[in-house]
C-alpha cells in the first residue's frame, strides 16, 4: 500500500544510508527547492540547461553524463502547445532495455504559497508520448508510458535507492510524482 502523501514535511531531510556528501547535497537541495524561484533564478536555470545540453551533446554524454551516482540523459519532446522541440536533461535508471525516469517539478509545495507543478517535458509526454532520447552518443526514438500501480512503486523504489533526494520531494508536494517507462521505438512494447 502506498504511503500516505503529506502536503509539507518540516525538518531536515532523513537519509540514514548515504553518505556525507549525498546528505550535504540532499539538504542544500531542500532549501533550494523550498520556494519557487525568480526570474533571476530562472534566467540562470535556463543559461545552466542549455549550457547542460551543449556540453552533453558535444562530448556525447562523457560531460554531465551523471547526477551523483544516476545516469542522465536528454529527451527531447515536442511541445503540447507551440509544437516546437523541447530538450532537457534527466536522470534515468535502466531497466531490461528500457529508461525509466521520474518527474520531479522545480520546487516543492509552499505552505500558504504555490503548489509545485508538473515539469513541461513531462506534460509534453501526456500530449504526445513520443519523444528522442540522446543517451551519451547515441540518438534513440523513444515511446513515454507513465507507470501505474505495483510496477510504478517497484521502480519508484529503484530510481530512490540511487537518488535518494527524490523521497524528500515525494514528501513535499500533495501529487505523487510519475515515474516513465521510455521504450525505444526498436524494443517490442510491453503489453498495456
Amino acid at each position: 500500500m502506498p504511503e500516505k502523501l503529506t502536503p509539507w514535511a518540516r525538518g531536515r531531510p532523513t537519509l540514514e544510508d548515504t553518505n556525507v556528501f549525498i546528505r550535504s547535497f540532499t539538504r542544500l537541495n531542500v532549501y533550494l527547492y523550498s520556494k519557487p524561484p525568480s526570474r533571476t533564478a530562472k534566467r540562470i536555470n535556463r543559461a545552466f540547461m542549455t549550457l547542460n545540453i551543449q556540453l552533453y551533446r558535444r562530448s556525447g554524454g562523457r560531460i554531465l553524463g551523471r547526477f551523483g551516482r544516476l545516469d542522465a540523459m536528454l529527451i527531447t519532446t515536442t511541445g503540447r502547445r507551440t509544437g516546437k522541440e523541447r530538450t532537457n536533461p534527466v536522470g534515468y535508471v535502466y531497466d531490461r532495455g528500457r529508461y525509466i525516469v521520474c518527474a520531479a517539478p522545480g520546487h516543492f509545495d509552499v505552505p500558504g504559497g504555490p503548489t509545485a507543478t508538473q515539469p513541461a517535458w513531462y506534460l509534453n509526454l501526456t500530449a504526445d508520448p513520443r519523444a528522442t532520447a540522446d543517451i551519451g552518443p547515441e540518438r534513440l526514438p523513444v515511446t513515454a508510458r507513465i507507470l501505474e500501480g505495483d510496477e510504478r512503486e517497484r521502480m519508484w523504489r529503484r530510481f530512490t535507492d540511487v537518488l535518494p533526494f527524490m523521497n524528500e520531494f515525494q514528501k513535499r508536494v500533495q501529487h505523487r510524482l510519475p515515474v516513465v517507462e521510455l521504450t525505444p521505438d526498436d524494443l517490442t512494447p510491453r503489453p498495456l
